[in-house]
């Protein structure tokens, strides 16, 4: 499992209109040792990734943010399909179309804090995990 250490590098773009649920979320992930950038817009949320100064590790999104929350996923698939995205919502259409955006599935809003964080943790694991298998595959052909 990684340390706060090693995680404090890594940025999370946060893609939530409601800034009731914003505000105590980003500060919970700062606590966590995450960088976060928060994006009030999908318009928004995607400048954010194409501008390459903000190095984003994981995309959080809300399936129903303003401008298209299933947009970004979109998006993020068609243009930097190496990143990760968890989709947060809690309607049936968000739970059918997320399924096949986003590897596990939305998290059911409202959403524990601690649940997002662990699901943070294991995919952002998983990315590293695979790429190092990769690597490995590449350098043994």
């Amino acid at each position: 499992m990684q340390t706060l250490q090693s995680r404090t590098s890594q940025t999370v773009l946060l893609a939530e209109d409601d800034v009731l649920m914003r505000m105590p979320l980003a500060e919970f992930l700062r606590g966590c040792g995450y960088k976060v950038i928060e994006a009030s817009s999908a318009d928004q949320a995607i400048e954010i990734l194409e501008n390459e100064k903000f190095p984003v590790k994981v995309v959080l999104s809300n399936v129903e943010l303003a401008g298209d929350g299933f947009g970004i996923a979109k998006w993020i698939r068609e243009h930097q399909p190496t990143l990760d995205i968890l989709l947060t919502g809690s309607t049936r259409r968000a739970v059918d179309a997320a399924s096949s955006l986003c590897e596990n599935g939305p998290l059911p809003a409202p959403y524990n804090p601690q649940i997002l964080h662990r699901r943070i943790l294991r995919t952002v694991a998983s990315r590293q995990s695979q790429a190092s298998e990769d690597k490995r595959h590449r350098a043994s052909r």
